[in-house]
């Protein structure tokens, strides 16, 4: 028996790649690790009940007064929140992954989630925090946040090596000029991954429009992955009056990056499905081969039908695309993409289902958000023993090194 409490598949099984962690700092503690100018702006949002009612979620907890729950095989499968071990102080995280047997980790920011949210949809700030800001407020604030997030992911960058933890930096793409400059400034502090808006096309343009192409193109070559992550997504319908009205559809209090009822998870991954859509059909990974691109914590049921589709209307209309693609839709997926599935779903039928597939699903935890459930290692690995070895450890370490190389 190994660590997690199931039968060893392989000695690969402790250099799992954790494909979504966060950090996870309390509202008390903002000041000191984001500075007190951002923590100042944002003290309003200390009484919202999206930060106050949130159970384990939540990230008001001044009962927290430092990093210091003693690490236990147990603990790092079970504990969640910004309680749990190495949720603050990132000294902390690699005997954190040592224990859960990860040798690299991608690290969204959970403080920076905030300033995307208010950001990237800015008219949906008042109902999704509970607060009454106007939409340009919410928009500026989000920058500061955005901002403020990515100074501190540079300095842990910097103080952990870069190597093993990768934080992730936020970014809004509002021109082609600007998009480029700031790639090059986080590639020059170390960045290795970056997050981009789901629910708006960048620069006002088409992600495959050829004038983006110099920033897809910088990034591959830096070996930085570019990822969509839940979050930035719910404002992509231009109405939010096909959930308003119905009960059923209420979303309950999980947290701020994750408010998801019934309808609201059934349709997070739209804007996902459309940014990829655009990418394969518009040549990108045709004309930049080697981006490195993920799509993180939108569940990964959507994928294999996603890539069918592509693959039937590119054949329908192949004469549209002549000179534009050189390989099927689903060859793009299978080469460029990883995506992450969420602890519920049956990834051992995608695995199945999808054969030609099965380099993109990835293993990942969120930790230490709650909605990535418990000793989430042992229950996946339980999950694919039947399909072999092999599949394991495509879906535990080879398929997210394409994410962390």
């Amino acid at each position: 028996m190994d660590r997690t409490g199931t039968t060893a598949a392989g000695p690969w099984l402790d250099r799992a790649v954790d494909a979504d962690t966060h950090e996870m700092v309390p509202f008390h503690l903002w000041a000191q690790e984001f500075g007190e100018s951002v923590a100042e702006t944002m003290a309003p949002f200390a009484a919202s009940p999206r930060f106050t009612d949130n159970g384990v979620n939540s990230i008001v907890r001044p009962d927290i007064v430092a990093d210091d729950v003693p690490m236990t095989s147990e603990v790092v499968w079970t504990m969640k929140g910004a309680g749990a071990p190495a949720a603050i102080d990132m000294g902390r995280r690699t005997e954190l992954m040592d224990l859960m047997g990860v040798d690299r980790a991608l690290m969204f920011p959970s403080f920076g989630l905030i300033g995307m949210r208010l950001a990237a949809s800015p008219e949906l700030a008042g109902p999704a925090f509970a607060l009454d800001i106007t939409a340009a407020d919410a928009r500026r604030i989000g920058v500061e946040v955005m901002e403020a997030a990515n100074d501190w992911a540079a300095r842990v960058t910097g103080e952990t090596g870069g190597r093993r933890l990768r934080p992730v930096a936020v970014m809004l793409l509002e021109s082609a000029d600007r998009m480029t400059a700031q790639l090059a400034r986080l590639i020059e502090q170390g960045i290795r991954a970056i997050w981009i808006p789901a629910a708006s096309p960048p620069a006002d343009t088409s992600p495959a429009d050829p004038a983006l192409d110099a920033f897809w193109r910088m990034a591959a070559d830096a070996d930085v992955a570019v990822t969509l992550h839940v979050g930035s997504d719910f404002s992509f319908a231009a109405s939010t009056r096909w959930s308003a009205n119905v009960p059923a559809f209420a979303t309950p209090k999980a947290s701020v990056e994750f408010p998801v009822g019934p309808y609201t998870g059934a349709t997070v991954n739209f804007a996902s499905e459309n940014y990829l859509a655009a990418m394969v059909l518009g040549g990108v990974f045709e004309r930049v081969p080697n981006l490195r691109f993920g799509v993180i914590e939108i569940g990964a049921g959507w994928f294999g039908p996603l890539a069918e589709r592509l693959d039937m209307w590119a054949g329908e209309l192949h004469k549209a695309l002549r000179g534009v693609l050189s390989m099927r839709p689903s060859e793009y997926l299978a080469r460029n993409v990883r995506v992450t599935p969420l602890n519920f779903e049956p990834i051992d039928r995608y695995f199945e289902r999808y054969p030609d597939l099965a380099d993109c699903y990835c293993f990942s935890t969120d930790y230490p958000h709650l909605e990535g459930g418990a000793a989430i290692k042992a229950q996946n690995l339980a999950t694919l023993g039947p399909l072999g070895a092999d599949v394991a450890e495509k879906y535990f370490v080879r398929n997210g090194e394409w994410l962390c190389p």
